[in-house]
């Protein structure tokens, strides 16, 4: 069993697990990103953004 000494875990490194990542790494807190795929796929998941809606 591997132990990671992180505060914060994100499962995922799609757009939405990286950004949490970076964001929480420019606030100064210790982060790890785990991703189940060994390597990247060749197509994007993040097309374009999405202005909020009322």
């Amino acid at each position: 069993m591997h132990v990671l000494d992180t505060e914060v875990v994100v499962a995922g490194a799609g757009p939405t697990g990286l950004m949490l990542a970076n964001e929480l790494a420019l606030a100064g807190v210790d982060v790890q990103v785990l991703e189940q795929m060994h390597e990247p796929t060749g197509s994007s998941k993040a097309l374009n953004l999405q202005p909020r809606t009322s």
